[in-house]
């Protein structure tokens, strides 16, 4: 690979837009032998943009890990940057290292200083601080004094204010108000009281209903829940659950449901007599 001179490196860096197709192969090829040359790959992702879009993406990914502002990476490979001769003469001269400093540089930089800062006769115009106003307290306004002896003089004033009875309240109402209240209440209406001695009456000429009022004391009757299960067993008492007595060993149990299958069938009786006298004939003691 040829290396790059140092006036066709700084024509590339002036002039991105006039890079060709042999420029773009050449910039790959420096950028494997310097691939941390930030300027090598920003070149090579602007070639990639204008001559082969298909590497156009990892070029620029190459080149934004690379660049110190993708910003304005981005602007260079939209076209985005305004160049002007002035900002080229000047790259071109960066390049070359011939840099002059002009006669009225000095002049035109401490103008332009005075120009943003405000600078006037050697002194800055500073804006004025304005200092906001202290807020007093009004003059006129009485100051409550601390004396301990006033306060407690005003509480037990209060509490004997409290503590004396007025005319509306009701803790000072006599014995004799109360019975005058108890005389006002309103008496009970008499076709009430009528209706309310029918219903007692007829409850205690009826005992099998009971009456309406119950005492707390009073404690329900329990139902008795073995009755219950002996009702549910003689329902099932079948000649399959004397079977499966039978198969458990329970014989005992097993002749007990054939009675009782005797009892509910007398059509069957001989034949249920047969079964009882076979399991009295198999076990040697009945339980």
């Amino acid at each position: 690979m040829q290396p790059v001179d140092k006036d066709t490196f700084s024509y590339w860096v002036t002039r991105p837009d006039d890079l060709t197709l042999t420029d773009y192969r050449h910039l790959c090829e420096s950028v494997q032998a310097y691939p941390y040359c930030q300027a090598l790959h920003t070149l090579a992702a602007k070639g990639a943009s204008m001559h082969q879009k298909s590497q156009t993406i990892p070029l620029v990914r190459q080149a934004a890990a690379h660049a110190l502002s993708r910003n304005a990476l981005r602007k260079l490979i939209d076209n985005e940057f305004q160049w002007s001769d002035n900002l080229l003469s000047r790259l071109n001269e960066l390049s070359l290292r011939h840099v002059p400093i002009p006669d009225d540089y000095e002049q035109e930089s401490y103008a332009l200083f005075k120009a943003k800062t405000g600078v006037s006769d050697g002194f800055p115009r500073l804006p004025l601080i304005r200092v906001p106003k202290p807020i007093f307290a009004d003059e006129t306004e009485p100051l409550v004094p601390d004396d301990t002896t006033l306060t407690e003089t005003t509480l037990q004033n209060e509490l004997e204010q409290q503590a004396t009875p007025t005319p509306g309240d009701p803790g000072s109402e006599s014995p004799a108000d109360g019975l005058a209240s108890v005389a006002e209440l309103p008496k009970p209406d008499p076709e009430r009281v009528r209706q309310l001695e029918i219903i007692e009456m007829f409850i205690r000429n009826q005992p099998r209903i009971s009456p309406g009022r119950t005492r707390l004391t009073d404690v329900p009757e329990q139902e008795d829940l073995t009755e219950r299960n002996k009702a549910t067993i003689d329902g099932l008492t079948t000649e399959s659950l004397a079977l499966i007595m039978v198969r458990q060993g329970k014989v005992a149990k097993a002749i007990e449901i054939y009675e009782k299958l005797i009892l509910k069938n007398p059509a069957k009786s001989a034949y249920f007599a047969d079964k009882i006298n076979e399991l009295r004939g198999d076990s040697p003691t009945t339980h």
